[in-house]
């Protein structure tokens, strides 16, 4: 990786500003300029992969130049952890933001619908798959990112199993901590199976026949996805 690191940096909180924005319009420009770096490094990463991607063709792409880039997130690496971030912040929204919270199998095909999305960025898979497990490590720059992302998915799964048990579908001895924690595991354990396999692992497959074993497992009723 760029500027002799081998791992990214975890993006760290922004300090207060101590003066009030006198121009709302430059720092809705500087908001948008870095919402197209994103965007542009997010294609990068996942078409080409991190070490493939320059800065150079990122800036090119997002109307601006490297320097630039460098000013608004550091470093690549930076860039990376941002694009991550962004890409936590889509998946959170594809899942738990357009689909009632007390309906488990709408829950379920929204996170099945969440995965097919993600195999049409095999980079960004591969790199996730990759960062999270040397993250584990306490001492990595992107564990607090990761413990971060895991709390906050299993708690978002487990809020909605809950109000899925309370809605009465679900049965009432549940767990809905321990579920949403295993959903979690499966998932991220598949992926990294997916990237291993360089693709040929049946990913879609695998994790929607693991789901509607869950949902017939879980259910009042019984009954699968369909």
């Amino acid at each position: 990786m760029e500027n002799g690191s081998d791992t990214p940096e975890a993006p760290r909180p922004t300090e207060r500003p101590k003066r009030r924005r006198r121009s709302t319009g430059t720092y809705a420009a500087a908001d948008s300029r870095r919402a197209a770096i994103i965007e542009a490094a997010t294609l990068h990463f996942a078409r080409a992969g991190y070490l493939s991607s320059s800065l150079a063709k990122i800036a090119a792409d997002a109307g601006t130049s490297a320097t630039v880039i460098v000013h608004h997130f550091g470093s690549k690496e930076k860039l990376l952890m941002a694009v991550l971030v962004a890409r936590e912040e889509r998946n959170y929204l594809r899942v738990h933001g357009a689909v009632p919270h007390d309906d488990v199998r709408e829950q379920f095909r929204a996170v099945l619908a969440l995965a097919a999305h993600n195999l049409t960025e095999p980079g960004l898979i591969e790199l996730f798959a990759k960062l999270s497990v040397e993250a584990t490590d306490p001492a990595h720059p992107a564990h607090a990112f990761f413990v971060a992302r895991n709390e906050g998915a299993a708690d978002a799964l487990a809020a909605s199993l809950r109000a899925a048990r309370a809605a009465g579908q679900l049965k009432p001895d549940i767990d809905p901590d321990q579920i949403a924690r295993e959903i979690l595991a499966v998932s991220d354990g598949l992926q990294v199976q997916w990237a291993i396999s360089r693709g040929r692992l049946d990913f879609l497959a695998d994790y929607r026949a693991y789901l509607d074993r869950l949902t017939r497992a879980l259910t009042a009723d019984g009954r699968g996805l369909d």
